[in-house]
C-alpha cells in the first residue's frame, strides 16, 4: 500500500507543486524582506540626515554657539534623543551633548572609529538597539558627528520572519492538500484506463471499456481514442478468428484431394496415365493454396500498410482495357459481352500492376456470377477531387445486409458456395485500394446485379 502511494503520480505531483510553491514563497519573502530592509534602513537615515543638515546650518550661521543654542532650545523629544558632539581639526572635542540612555564610556569608545568618509554607521549596543551615527566635516575643517539610538533591524523585522514562517507553513500544507486532491481528480481517468487494461490483461475482459469522461479536454480524447483502439483491436482479433476458421475449412478440402492424388499416384500397380493425372491434381491443389497463402499476405501487407507500391501516374482507361483484353475469352465462352465504357483521360498516381490486380478481380467475380447473354460494363469516370472504376453486371447482386461483410477474408455467401474460389479476391480489392488512399463498395447495378465502385485520389 505504501508503495502504491509513493509511486502515485498525484501525489508526486503534488509535492512537486508543493515544492515549487515553497520556492516561489521563499522568492517572495525574500524580495519583500530586502524591500522593508532597505526602507527601514532609508527612513532612518533620512531622518537623521536631517538632523545633521540642520545642525550643519546652525554652525554655519553662528558657529559653535548656534549649535549649543539650537541644542538647549530645542527641547523637542527628537532633540534630546540625539548625540552631538563637535570637534575641533587636532581632534579635541568642542561640544558634546548625549541622552541619557547613552553609555558615556561605550560613546567615547565609538566615535573614534567614525571616519567622515562614511556618512552614516550603525553600531550594535545590545540585541534590540544600535547606536546609528553619522559624520559630517564643517566648512572649516571641523567634524560634527550626531547619533541617536534606534530600533535594530533584526529586532524590528522578527515578527515578519515569524508571521512568514507561520503564515509560509500553513500555506504549504494547505497547498500540498489542495494539490494531492485536485492531482487525484485530474488523474482519475488515467487510473480508469490502467483499471480497464488490468481488466483486460488479466481477466480476459476484451469488451471492457473506458468509461467516457464528460468535457473536451485532452483526457477525454486519450478515452476515445483508447476505446476506437479497443474496439478496432476486438474486431480484428474477431476478424481474426473467423479467417482462422474459414482457412482451416477451405484448407481442408485441398488438402485431402491432395492427400489422395498422391496415395492414387503412389498406389501399387497404378495406371501410369492415372499417375500422371494424379500428380497433375496435386499440381492444380497446390498451386491454390500457393495462391491462398500468396493473397493472405499481400492482404496482411496491405492491411498494415506494408505492401510496396509503385506509383506511376497513369490513364485509368488503360486499366479496364487491359482487364477486358484479357476476360475477353473466357467472356465468350460463358455468352457474356464486356464492355468498356470510356468517356475521357481519367489520370491517378497508382500502382499499375497492383490496381490491375484489383480490377481484374472484380471482373472475375462479374463474370463468375453473370448468366449467359447478358453483359458487364468496365468504366472510368472522374468526380469531384476523385476518380472512380465502376465494375456492373446483371447477376444476382448482393444483398443489403452482405455487402459489407463481402470484403472480409475468407468470407463466402450461400449464393457463392457453389463457385470454385478461395474467398479472398474482395478482401484483395479493398485491400489495395485503401492501401492506395481509396476506398471500395458495392451496390445494386441499374439494371440489376451488382456495381463495384472503385474511389481514387484525383492525381495532383
Amino acid at each position: 500500500m505504501f508503495e502504491r502511494l509513493r509511486q502515485s503520480l498525484a501525489l508526486r505531483l503534488a509535492w512537486q507543486y508543493a515544492v515549487v510553491f515553497a520556492f516561489a514563497l521563499a522568492v517572495i519573502f525574500s524580495v519583500l524582506y530586502w524591500l522593508l530592509a532597505g526602507a527601514f534602513d532609508a527612513r532612518e537615515r533620512a531622518a537623521l540626515d536631517r538632523s545633521v543638515a540642520d545642525l550643519a546650518s546652525a554652525y554655519d550661521n553662528a558657529g559653535q554657539a548656534g549649535i549649543s543654542a539650537r541644542v538647549s532650545t530645542d527641547s523637542s523629544p527628537e532633540m534630546r534623543s540625539l548625540f552631538v558632539r563637535l570637534g575641533r581639526p587636532d581632534g579635541s572635542i568642542a561640544f558634546n551633548k548625549w541622552p541619557g540612555d547613552w553609555v558615556e564610556t561605550r560613546v567615547q569608545q565609538l566615535i573614534p572609529g567614525v571616519s567622515v568618509e562614511r556618512a552614516v554607521v550603525r553600531i550594535p549596543q545590545n540585541a534590540a538597539l544600535d547606536y546609528t551615527i553619522a559624520s559630517r566635516q564643517l566648512s572649516d575643517g571641523w567634524v560634527l558627528h550626531v547619533g541617536r539610538l534606534m530600533d535594530s533591524k533584526a529586532v524590528f523585522l522578527a515578527p515578519l520572519r515569524r508571521a512568514f514562517a507561520g503564515v509560509g507553513a500553513g500555506a504549504l500544507l494547505l497547498s500540498l492538500v489542495l494539490g494531492t486532491v485536485l492531482a487525484w481528480r485530474a488523474t482519475r481517468p488515467l487510473r480508469i484506463v490502467s483499471d480497464t487494461a488490468r481488466r483486460i490483461l488479466e481477466m480476459g475482459d476484451r469488451d471492457a471499456r473506458v468509461p467516457a469522461p464528460g468535457g473536451s479536454g485532452e483526457l477525454t480524447v486519450l478515452v476515445h481514442q483508447l476505446n476506437k483502439l479497443l474496439d478496432k483491436d476486438a474486431a480484428h482479433v474477431r476478424v481474426l478468428r473467423e479467417t482462422l476458421d474459414n482457412l482451416a475449412h477451405d484448407l481442408r478440402t485441398p488438402l485431402t484431394r491432395l492427400r489422395a492424388s498422391a496415395e492414387l499416384a503412389l498406389g501399387e500397380g497404378g495406371n501410369p496415365s492415372e499417375a500422371r493425372t494424379a500428380l497433375a491434381d496435386c499440381v492444380d491443389e497446390s498451386d491454390r493454396l500457393l495462391h491462398l497463402l500468396e493473397a493472405l499476405l499481400d492482404i496482411s501487407a496491405a492491411e498494415a500498410s506494408a505492401l510496396k507500391l509503385n506509383r506511376s501516374r497513369i490513364d485509368l482507361r488503360s486499366l479496364t482495357a487491359r482487364a477486358a483484353d484479357l476476360y475477353r475469352e473466357v467472356a465468350e465462352e460463358k455468352g457474356i459481352t464486356v464492355i468498356p465504357e470510356q468517356a475521357g483521360s481519367v489520370e491517378a498516381d497508382v500502382d499499375p500492376i497492383r490496381l490491375g490486380q484489383a480490377v481484374n478481380n472484380l471482373l472475375d467475380n462479374a463474370l463468375k456470377y453473370s448468366p449467359a447473354g447478358t453483359k458487364v460494363t468496365l468504366s472510368t469516370l472522374r468526380g469531384p477531387g476523385e476518380v472512380l472504376i465502376t465494375v456492373s453486371d446483371t447477376g444476382p447482386g448482393v444483398p443489403e445486409a452482405e455487402r459489407e461483410a463481402v470484403f472480409r477474408r475468407l468470407y463466402r455467401s450461400e449464393a457463392s458456395r457453389s463457385e470454385r474460389g478461395i474467398g479472398l479476391g474482395l478482401s484483395l480489392v479493398k485491400a489495395i485500394v485503401e492501401s492506395h488512399g481509396g476506398s471500395v463498395a458495392v451496390d445494386e447495378a441499374p439494371g440489376g446485379g451488382a456495381r463495384f465502385m472503385i474511389r481514387l485520389p484525383e492525381a495532383g
